[in-house]
């Protein structure tokens, strides 16, 4: 717990309250338009909490915009008003931040001094290590977040789902009779190759995934282990059921392949967090290193995951046209999301330091 997080908290749903009734002022704000898909885009809303809380702004997010849902679809924003719609004094512009051009501008000038009324941020990108070592940041990042825990206290206390994504889960939970299993261990299979449907994990990857799983059932444990898939496609659960992790009687899956819900309306963005939150809710997790998604049920477990991941490719490796992405299992040693540009763009910073790299929490994986 940090009270510092929860009086500051308490103070931004205020201001996000005012600022939506058009009350008090005068604002400044943080203008978020998230973009990709959900796992992406819930990463980059916590990225711009993150920036409004510390800076005292309205945040301002749009997330519907090219997308299938609002955040007040899938999230309880009653307290905490964050659309877009919400806000109708708003500016419709500021000062734009962008990646990498605007890396040594967020990492290393006080933000809170910035005279700008708007600060306007697009894309995907989880830009929250450069707050994490911004030099004037320092301070208050440790007493808001004392464990690096980042995303997922941010997730658990602004980021609350909707009501009706809950009947979801606890719908979907009962009918998989998830409960009655000894151990459950989540799975997320991301088995599409874009841009084509083609489908990239090997038998011998879906080994890994079955020995992976089966190393984490603690003793005692082991009676009745149920392995929860995660899917993106009809195409990834067809392929998974003719795999060893059809076959070996613990899966637990939500769709048969040709009735997989694709997260092009509000119901599908809603089934699509139910996902996240029904691995949220197994024991272990094995996600995939590829993927946003997994990453943001590990932050709701409040728990480190597993990876499945080929890591152990030398530097330089061609990870994207490969062909191959299981070959090990490692456990990442915190819920903050791994961010890979971090490592390439920290070192050409002006405000550098070797902490940058060495103790950022979303970034190191260790072997089981």
């Amino acid at each position: 717990a940090s009270p510092a997080y929860d009086a500051a908290f308490v103070a931004q749903a205020a201001r996000q309250r005012e600022a939506s009734k058009g009350n008090g002022g005068p604002f400044k704000y943080v203008l978020c338009k998230p973009s990709a898909q959900l796992g992406n885009r819930l990463r980059f809303v916590v990225a711009c909490f993150a920036l409004a809380l510390l800076t005292e702004r309205v945040l301002i997010v749009t997330m519907k915009s090219g997308y299938h849902a609002s955040l007040r679809d899938i999230f309880d924003l009653e307290e905490m008003p964050l659309d877009a719609n919400r806000f109708h004094n708003a500016p419709s512009g500021g000062m734009t931040i962008s990646f990498p051009q605007s890396n040594n501008k967020l990492t290393c000038t006080d933000i809170r001094k910035w005279d700008e009324t708007a600060i306007s941020l697009a894309g995907a990108y989880y830009f929250v290590p450069h707050l994490f070592y911004n030099p004037t940041l320092r301070e208050l990042i440790k007493s808001y977040f004392p464990e690096g825990k980042v995303a997922e206290r941010i997730q658990r206390t602004a980021l609350r789902p909707h009501v009706e994504v809950m009947k979801i889960v606890k719908a979907e939970y009962d009918r998989m009779k998830m409960g009655d299993a000894s151990y459950l261990v989540a799975m997320q299979i991301r088995g599409n190759k874009p841009p084509a449907p083609q489908f990239w994990i090997s038998n011998g990857e879906f080994n890994s995934y079955d020995k992976c799983a089966a190393a984490l059932v603690p003793s005692g444990k082991d009676s009745d282990v149920k392995h929860f898939w995660a899917c993106d496609s009809g195409l990834a659960i067809r392929e998974t059921m003719s795999s060893v992790l059809g076959q070996n009687g613990k899966g637990l899956h939500r769709w048969e392949p040709e009735q997989f819900v694709k997260s092009g309306s509000i119901n599908g963005v809603r089934n699509a967090l139910a996902d996240i939150l029904l691995q949220a809710k197994c024991d272990e997790l094995l996600i995939c290193a590829w993927s946003s998604y997994g990453q943001v049920a590990a932050a709701y477990h409040m728990a480190p995951s597993y990876m499945i991941t080929d890591f152990d490719k030398p530097d330089g490796y061609d990870y994207a046209n490969s062909g191959t992405v299981v070959d090990l299992c490692y456990k990442t040693d915190s819920t903050e999301y791994s961010v890979r540009e971090w490592g390439q763009w920290s070192r050409r910073i002006q405000c550098y330091t070797p902490d940058f790299t060495d103790k950022y929490p979303g970034k190191q994986w260790s072997t089981p």
